[in-house]
């Protein structure tokens, strides 16, 4: 099986895991911190909390804001919808915002025309999503939140090593949450990071995610009503190797998204993902013609042993959030279209040339009947 997804594990990386397991000492330690060292090394931010999951990491950003009930968080219509979740989970209500149907980001002329025409709701927050890695105009969304005054969140999941204006994700927000789940290019099997340049941010974080537990003066006091969103010190172990070797796996996906592009340029029933400077590639989505049956193609290409998948969800065309807001697939067309039409094909750094031209045959095969 050609998998969707394969992190680089090394058998020095389950190495280090299992010396951390061995040891007994397996609840947040010296490789969690050594973890949140490199991960800001790696992205030229200053401060770092990892987490349970990518979720928890949102979670924690939008109470570390002040975000509430009562307050409006404009979200991506087409996203993964944790983004949206956590918003509902501490009783604030969304907006959705549509994407374009190229890059499949939210971009700062629809953010603009969204909040100028709902100025009459609470707006107080941003969630911008870097969608498969795709870096959206962030600079721009950020002069847009300051403009007026909402707090903006990246939601940078699949967005490790993507370069958005010149910069990593957390640069020009307030944070930015990523994921380590097996999906992801990096992985601790589930995990999560915050990267920030607000160091009082990520310290009332780390204070949130370990219980509410104040640890300065050399005494334990709960000073917040907290969680248990903490990493365990063999899941960073497993991931700390992953990093340091990062570098090459990002030159080898932009490669093999390169190789793809070639295979795929002439099939005509297939729209291929916008290849910008600064695209991580967490994932390589396609979006097939209206006329082609997505749900089809999923099944028969998993028969001659290659994982394919949708891409993300649109919000809109979500049970929960239909039903709420009153939504339907019209209310953010280009969301809906890549919901129903997305397609993403394999792609990792392990992967071979000549899977990816298997992958590619198959599909035209499949496409031309």
């Amino acid at each position: 099986m050609i998998r969707l997804a394969s992190p680089d594990i090394r058998p020095e990386d389950i190495a280090r895991a299992v010396d951390v397991i061995e040891s007994g000492n397996l609840i947040q330690g010296s490789n969690v911190k050594a973890f949140e060292d490199s991960l800001c090394e790696f992205s030229g931010l200053s401060d770092c909390a990892v987490v349970s999951s990518g979720t928890a990491a949102l979670h924690l950003a939008l109470i570390a804001l002040g975000i509430k009930s009562g307050d409006v968080v404009i979200v991506p219509a087409f996203t993964f919808p944790a983004t949206a979740n956590v918003v509902e989970a501490i009783g604030a209500d969304i907006l959705l915002c549509d994407v374009s149907d190229k890059s499949y980001v939210m971009g700062p002329k629809r953010l603009e025309d969204l909040i100028a025409a709902n100025k009459d709701r609470n707006i107080t927050a941003v969630i911008a999503v870097h969608e498969f890695g795709y870096p959206a105009e962030i600079a721009e969304i950020s002069r847009i939140c300051c403009k007026y005054g909402l707090k903006l969140i990246e939601d940078a999941a699949c967005a490790l090593g993507t370069t958005a204006d010149s910069h990593h994700p957390g640069y020009y927000s307030d944070v930015a949450c990523f994921s380590f789940h097996p999906r992801k290019a990096i992985t601790t099997g589930e995990g999560g990071a915050l990267l920030s340049h607000n160091k009082n941010l990520i310290s009332q974080i780390k204070i949130l995610r370990n219980h509410g537990i104040d640890l300065s003066n050399e005494m334990i006091d709960f000073i917040a009503a907290g969680f248990n969103y903490r990493m365990s010190d063999f899941q960073a172990a497993l991931a700390i190797g992953q990093l340091e070797r990062f570098g090459q796996e990002l030159v080898r996906r932009e490669y093999l998204a390169g190789f793809y592009a070639t295979l795929l340029e002439d099939c005509t029933r297939i729209s291929l993902p916008k290849n910008v400077p600064g695209h991580s590639w967490q994932s390589f989505m396609t979006v097939v013609d209206e006329d082609v049956d997505r749900n089809m193609l999923i099944p028969a290409m998993a028969d001659t042993g290659i994982q394919v998948n949708l891409g993300a969800q649109a919000l809109n065309c979500l049970k929960y959030y239909r039903t709420k807001y009153g939504l339907s697939d019209t209310s953010c067309p280009a969301a809906a279209r890549l919901y129903h039409s997305g397609l993403v094909l394999p792609l990792y750094g392990k992967m071979q040339d000549t899977d990816v031209e298997k992958v590619c045959s198959v599909l035209q095969k499949l496409l031309s009947k």
